[in-house]
């Protein structure tokens, strides 16, 4: 027999409301809107939901899930998978809307990153933060921007989650954050980060953000990092029809860059993030990695799922690093023009290829061919 206590719970506070229907079965959702929750009664006082004589089970209950980023490409595949025993909250900015979440119980913040007091709000009571919210941009004009919110927003919330007692912190990073070679070559999680002279706003704000998770995890807090690579899914407008997939089904896309980089399924990836979240080590980063393409390589992946036309040709790697250098002089007249801005240019020259052995082996987590996630995204870019 379940053992019960009356209780009086008060959920919601300054800034903060909470919907308690959103974590009730379907079922009881209609007796709840009534005022009646399980033979108990519940009534809005001051706009929060007060619960009378709430009946204390023994059953554990769900331990609360804070997610940043919701809105993201990524958390439209990563949050469906969270809710297998998880209570979410997630954060989403002022005004923004979650339809593909519309079937997901959850509760529902808005706040950015530089809003401490929303945080720190948002963490009472959570048990496991999902850290997925960054601004990404190849534009030289977003630096500052980046290093603000990628960088000093995780330090805040890494502190903030500290003080809150959270059990369990993920800091979803990149591969930018890494390192590049000249070479063909694999990388790993060793590897020194060597991105610093060339300047992107983007590398160096995530790399400053893994070393302030580092050192809150330093600190007492248990936070790990994963380093996934570039992904392919439905619903990330970068790769959108104005993008990569949509110039190689036109054609437009006449020479391959003579770099290389990892690809991976957007869905294989978060597999690993819950791998990470539930069997990652305290203070240690996870290269969540899938396949080590050339250019040429993934145009053609790209090319065979698109329909369309793959170069045939490979451009000189001295001619990327001319019109990089070229472009960016423009830019500092006229700005960036993404999606072709000199950072992308001078990428396409490097390799970025990574060796996830670390997550196999420890995390028991393989990503599969990237080809299911560059079909998926065209599906939903062209449906017919």
């Amino acid at each position: 027999m379940p053992s019960t206590s009356n209780k009086t719970a008060r959920i919601g506070g300054e800034g903060l409301v909470v919907d308690t229907a959103v974590f009730l079965p379907v079922a009881d959702r209609k007796r709840h809107a009534h005022g009646h929750v399980g033979g108990n009664v519940a009534r809005n006082v001051g706009g929060a939901i007060e619960l009378l004589d709430l009946p204390c089970h023994s059953e554990p209950v769900a331990p609360i899930c804070f997610v940043t980023g919701a809105s993201s490409f990524v958390a439209r595949a990563l949050v469906p998978r969270l809710v297998a025993g998880n209570r979410l909250r997630l954060l989403v900015r002022p005004g923004q809307h979650l339809p593909q979440f519309a079937d997901i119980a959850h509760e529902r913040v808005e706040g950015r990153l530089e809003d401490e007091g929303v945080l720190a709000e948002a963490l009472r009571g959570v048990d496991r933060v999902v850290h997925l919210a960054a601004l990404v941009s190849f534009r030289p004009e977003d630096r500052n921007a980046m290093l603000a919110i990628n960088a000093d927003g995780t330090a805040r919330l890494a502190q903030l989650a500290k003080a809150a007692a959270v059990r369990r912190f993920l800091h979803i990073s990149t591969i930018s954050a890494v390192g590049y070679s000249d070479l063909p070559v694999e990388l790993d999680e060793h590897t020194p980060f060597n991105f610093g002279p060339l300047k992107f706003g983007y590398s160096d704000s995530k790399f400053a953000a893994e070393q302030h998770v580092l050192d809150a995890a330093q600190a007492g807090l248990d936070a790990v990092i994963v380093n996934p690579p570039s992904m392919y899914g439905p619903g990330d407008r970068r790769k959108g029809g104005d993008s990569l997939l949509g110039a190689v089904m036109q054609g437009k896309v006449k020479f391959a860059p003579p770099g290389g980089t990892n690809v991976a399924n957007v869905d294989d990836v978060c597999d690993g993030m819950i791998a990470a979240l539930e069997r990652g080590r305290t203070g240690e980063r996870y290269l969540l990695g899938g396949e080590n393409l050339t250019g040429l390589e993934l145009l053609q992946r790209i090319a065979k799922a698109v329909g369309g036309h793959a170069p045939k040709r490979t451009a000189p790697r001295s001619l990327l690093l001319l019109a990089s250098r070229l472009l960016r002089l423009k830019e500092r007249l006229f700005g960036s023009k993404p999606p072709i801005t000199s950072e992308i240019v001078r990428l396409a020259a490097l390799y970025m290829w990574y060796s996830s052995d670390k997550a196999e082996r420890e995390l028991d987590w393989r990503a599969g061919p990237v080809d299911a996630g560059i079909a998926a995204a065209w599906r939903e870019i062209d449906p017919n």
